[in-house]
C-alpha cells in the first residue's frame, strides 16, 4: 500500500512538473513575441532583470505585465538563464540596448534647439537689425540662461523630483518659445521692414521695443525648457543602470558616449536642414518646424514610460554642505577643521561650545559631510579658474560665426548659409568624441591613469588649446581686415574674397577645448567628491560654471566696447553692424591674452591642489600605520 502511494505521488509530481514546464515554455514564447512586437522601443529587455538588494531575485515585466505573468516569467527566466552573474551581464546588455532609444529621443529633442540656437545670430543681425555687440550678447545670455536652468534642474531632479516628471513639466516650454518666434517672424508689425543689411546697413531700421520684448520673452521660455531637458535626459538614462559595479559603470560610460554622439548628430541635422528651410522658406516656417519636432520628441519619450527604471530622489548633498556652514557660523569660537584631521573624528565626538553632546541634525554634522565641505572649499580656486578659462569660448564661437558670414562661403557651386557655419565645429565635436575615447585614451594609458591623463591635466590641455585657438583667430582676423583694406571693402558688410576655410583650424581647436575642459571638470568633481551622493551634482556644478562664464563674457564684451570708445573718434572696437569697420582683431588678441593668463592661473592652483592632496594622503597613511 505504501509503495502504491509513493508511485502515485511520484506520478503526480512528474505530471505537475511537465505541466509547469509546458506553461513555462508557452509563456516564454509569448514573451519573445512581445519583445519582437516592441522592438521599436529597443528597450523591452529592461522588463526582465532587476536585482534586489538582499537576495538574487529577478522581477519580470515590472510595469507592463500582470502579477501572474510576472511570476511565471520569473520562473522561466531563472530556469533558462540562471545565475546572478549571467543576470547582471544580461541586464547591463539590455540597458545598453536602451541607449539607442534614449539617444534617439535626445536627438529629436536637441536637433531643433541646437540648430536654431546659433542660427538665431543670423536672425538677430539680418531680420531684427541688431548690432554686433547686441547680437553676441543676446545669444550669449541665452546660452548662459540654458546652463543656469540646467544646473538648477539637475539638482532638483537628483534630490527632490523624478527626471521623467521634470521632462514632461518643462517640455512644453521650448515648444511655447518656438511658437512665439514664428509669430514675430511672420507678422510685419513685430519686426522691422526687410532690407539688405549686408549691402547698406545705414538704411535698415532697428527693432522696436515691443518687438525686442517679445523676443526676450520667447528666449526666456525656451531657455527654461531647454535647460531642464538638457539636465534630465542624461539623468534618466543613468538611472537605468542601478548598481555602481564595474560592469554598470562601463555600460553607463558607453551610454553617455552614445548620448553625446546623438546630441551632436541631432545638432548637425538641425544646422543643415532647418537652416536651409529658414533661409529658403522663411524663418517662421523654420521656427514652427522646430516646435513640431520638439513636440514629437516629447511624445516619443512618453511612449517609453512603461520601460523606464525610476530612482527615488534621495536628498541633495548641497543641503548637508550648507548645514556645515550654518553650524560653523553658530560656533564662532570653534576652529575650522582640516580635512585630514576630520578623518580622525567620529560622529559621536562632535560637541557644542559648552561641551555637551547634541543629537539634533541641525546642529550635528557627520564627519563625511565635514570632509566633503572641506574638499569643496579646496576646489573653489579650481572652479574659479575654470570660469576664467571658459569665458572666451562662447565669445570666440559666436563672433567667428558672424565674421564667417562676411567671407566667401562657397564650396564650388554650393553656398553655405551663414547660420550653418556652426555646423563646422559641431562636426568636429562629433568626430573628436569617439576619436578621443577610442584612440587617444588607450594611447595615453601608459601614464597609469584609467582615462589616459588625470582630470586636472584634461582641463589644462583644453585651456592650452583655447589659447592657441584665440591666437589663430587673431591672425586670421588681421589677415581678413588686410584683405578688406586692400580691396576697398570697408563700407561693404560682406563679399570679402577670402575662403571660409580659414576659420576651420580655430573651430577645430575650440572643439578640442570644449571636450577636454568640460569632460575634465566633470571627471574631477566625480573623482574628488568624498560623498557618493555628491557625485550626482557634478553636471550641475559644470553647468553652473559654464553659465557664470558665459554671462561674464557678455559683461566683458560690453565693458571693452565702452572703454574703447574713448579712442578712434568715439567708436568702440565692436560698434556698428559692419564687421569690416571693426577692430575685431584687437578684441581677439585681448581674448588670447585673457586665455593665456587664465591658463597660467589655473596651472598654479592645479599644482597647488595636487601637492596639498599628496601631502594629505601621506599624513593619512602614516596615521593608519601608527594606529
Amino acid at each position: 500500500m505504501q509503495k502504491v502511494c509513493v508511485e502515485t505521488d511520484c506520478q503526480t509530481v512528474v505530471s505537475a512538473w511537465q505541466e509547469e514546464k509546458e506553461q513555462r515554455s508557452a509563456v516564454f514564447q509569448i514573451v519573445q513575441e512581445m519583445k519582437q512586437l516592441c522592438s521599436v522601443f529597443q528597450g523591452f529587455e529592461f522588463l526582465f532583470v532587476r536585482r534586489e538588494a538582499n537576495r538574487a531575485a529577478h522581477v519580470c515585466a515590472r510595469h507592463a505585465l500582470s502579477s501572474s505573468i510576472t511570476e511565471l516569467c520569473f520562473d522561466i527566466y531563472r530556469s533558462v538563464f540562471g545565475g546572478a552573474h549571467r543576470e547582471g551581464i544580461l541586464r547591463g546588455e539590455c540597458a545598453l540596448d536602451g541607449c539607442v532609444l534614449k539617444s534617439g529621443i535626445l536627438m529629436a529633442l536637441r536637433s531643433c534647439p541646437s540648430g536654431a540656437n546659433f542660427s538665431l545670430v543670423a536672425y538677430f543681425h539680418g531680420t531684427l537689425h541688431l548690432d554686433i555687440v547686441t547680437s553676441s550678447s543676446v545669444i550669449t545670455y541665452l546660452a548662459g540662461a540654458v546652463s543656469f536652468f540646467a544646473a538648477l534642474m539637475n539638482i532638483l531632479s537628483t534630490a527632490h523630483i523624478k527626471p521623467t516628471a521634470a521632462i514632461f513639466v518643462s517640455g512644453p516650454f521650448p515648444v511655447m518659445g518656438y511658437m512665439l518666434l514664428p509669430l514675430q517672424a511672420h507678422l510685419p508689425s513685430l519686426h522691422p521692414p526687410i532690407c539688405e543689411i549686408s549691402k547698406d546697413p545705414s538704411k535698415c531700421e532697428p527693432a522696436q521695443v515691443w518687438s525686442l520684448t517679445l523676443l526676450y520673452l520667447s528666449l526666456l521660455v525656451f531657455a527654461i525648457g531647454e535647460g531642464c531637458m538638457r539636465a534630465c535626459v542624461p539623468i534618466l538614462g543613468e538611472d537605468q543602470f542601478g548598481n555602481d559595479g564595474p560592469q554598470e559603470s562601463h555600460l553607463r560610460s558607453k551610454f553617455l558616449s552614445w548620448l553625446n554622439l546623438a546630441n551632436s548628430l541631432g545638432a548637425l541635422i538641425g544646422l543643415v536642414f532647418l537652416v536651409w528651410i529658414e533661409n529658403n522658406l522663411g524663418w517662421d516656417i523654420g521656427f514652427m518646424l522646430c516646435a513640431v519636432t520638439v513636440l514629437v520628441g516629447l511624445l516619443i519619450t512618453a511612449g517609453g514610460l512603461p520601460f523606464y527604471g525610476m530612482r527615488k530622489p534621495n536628498g541633495s548633498p548641497l543641503t548637508r554642505i550648507l548645514q556645515v556652514f550654518v553650524t560653523s557660523s553658530k560656533k564662532r569660537h570653534a576652529a575650522i577643521f582640516d580635512v585630514v584631521e576630520l578623518q580622525e573624528i567620529s560622529t559621536s565626538d562632535h560637541v557644542d561650545g559648552d561641551g555637551d553632546n547634541k543629537s539634533d541634525s541641525n546642529n550635528i554634522c557627520t564627519t563625511r559631510v565635514d570632509q566633503g565641505t572641506g574638499v569643496m572649499t579646496q576646489m573653489l580656486p579650481i572652479f574659479i579658474s575654470c570660469v576664467l578659462i571658459y569665458l572666451p569660448f562662447t565669445l570666440l564661437m559666436t563672433l567667428t560665426i558672424q565674421v564667417g558670414s562676411t567671407m566667401d562661403t562657397g564650396i564650388g557651386m554650393i553656398k553655405i548659409p551663414s547660420a550653418s557655419l556652426i555646423a563646422i565645429p559641431t562636426a568636429f565635436h562629433m568626430l573628436m568624441q569617439p576619436c578621443y575615447r577610442q584612440i587617444l585614451t588607450p594611447l595615453l594609458r601608459f601614464t597609469g591613469h584609467t582615462n589616459g591623463i588625470a582630470p586636472l591635466q584634461h582641463i589644462g590641455v583644453g585651456s592650452a588649446f583655447g589659447a592657441v585657438a584665440a591666437c589663430i583667430a587673431t591672425l586670421v582676423e588681421a589677415k581678413r581686415l588686410m584683405v578688406v583694406e586692400q580691396k576697398g571693402l570697408t563700407l561693404a558688410a560682406a563679399g570679402v574674397p577670402m575662403s571660409i576655410f580659414w576659420l576651420v583650424m580655430q573651430f577645430f581647436l575650440l572643439s578640442i577645448m570644449d571636450i577636454a575642459c568640460i569632460g575634465g571638470l566633470v571627471e574631477f568633481i566625480k573623482s574628488e567628491a568624498p560623498d557618493p551622493k555628491a557625485k550626482h551634482i557634478a553636471q550641475a556644478v559644470q553647468s553652473l560654471l559654464v553659465g557664470i562664464a558665459t554671462w561674464s563674457g557678455c559683461a566683458f564684451v560690453q565693458f571693452v566696447n565702452r572703454v574703447t570708445r574713448h579712442g578712434d573718434n568715439g567708436r568702440g572696437w565692436l560698434d556698428g553692424t559692419n564687421f569690416n569697420r571693426t577692430h575685431l582683431d584687437r578684441f581677439f588678441f585681448l581674448l588670447a591674452t585673457l586665455e593665456l593668463v587664465a591658463f597660467i592661473n589655473y596651472a598654479f592652483w592645479a599644482r597647488r591642489y595636487a601637492n596639498k592632496k599628496g601631502v594629505s594622503t601621506i599624513r593619512l597613511d602614516s596615521n593608519n600605520l601608527g594606529a
